[in-house]
């Protein structure tokens, strides 16, 4: 088997199993020779275990957060806005995320954040990254495989969304990648059923932005409220 073979979707491997029996079973024209070729799992999938379920294409996030990633935003976002600090006080925070493209021009293609590294806060309407060394730094202690997938940064109280100058700033992302994500975090919104942020990009013709799916990995929300009140809990009392 060659290696490309080998990086084939399990997701597509199972999805061509499951075309292959149907096909037999409606005696349809018998599918490409390439499904034999690519599908090598040896789970037997026949039309009598299909069901109704099966038929229905599963949609997936086209954002998907390391759980590291987002309590590390979360948490420098709540360092500097939280209801234990007067509102006058609070600032946003800004960073980098990195990570990598999952199974890219295909249409299970996923951008996988798998960290966030904090960079700054800033007054109570803006920041933005200015220092190009900042950018240097995290590039040469991110992981081999990764690379500067976006931004994130915090809008304490006002929602997830991207401002005029928010935008601004995205659109010289997209202008060196035009894949490039902005995420924004809003940490008052945070609850037991809410992760408190959206994740953006420019349409092509610049005139606005969209949202995208967004999925924090193998983490519900509870249990990422849970981790983050603990955090709270800590820090207070370390300020006691």
């Amino acid at each position: 088997m060659t290696n490309e073979e080998n990086d084939f979707p399990e997701e597509y491997k199972i999805l061509l199993k499951k075309v292959e029996a149907l096909e037999k079973a409606l005696e349809l024209y018998k599918i490409d020779n390439i499904i034999e070729e690519k599908v090598t799992d040896t789970e037997s999938i026949s039309i009598e275990t299909i069901s109704e379920d099966d038929l229905q294409i599963k949609p997936r996030s086209e954002i998907a957060l390391n759980p590291k990633a987002y309590l590390k935003l979360a948490k420098h976002a709540l360092t500097y806005a939280n209801k234990n600090v007067p509102k006058k006080d609070w600032v946003e925070v800004i960073g980098l995320l990195t990570g990598k493209i999952r199974n890219e021009d295909t249409p299970l293609e996923q951008i996988f954040v798998e960290d966030y590294w904090p960079v700054d806060q800033g007054d109570a309407v803006s920041v933005e990254i200015v220092d190009q060394r900042i950018f240097t730094e995290i590039f040469n202690k991110k992981d081999s495989n990764h690379f500067i997938i976006g931004w994130a940064h915090s809008h304490p109280s006002y929602t997830p969304f991207l401002s005029d100058d928010d935008y601004s700033t995205h659109l010289r992302y997209q202008t060196f990648w035009n894949k490039s994500i902005a995420l924004v975090i809003d940490p008052l919104m945070i609850t037991p059923a809410n992760f408190g942020v959206g994740v953006f990009r420019i349409h092509d013709d610049k005139r606005n932005y969209y949202e995208l799916s967004c999925e924090i990995q193998g983490m519900s929300s509870e249990a990422s409220y849970e981790s983050i009140t603990m955090f709270m809990k800590t820090k207070l009392n370390q300020n006691d």
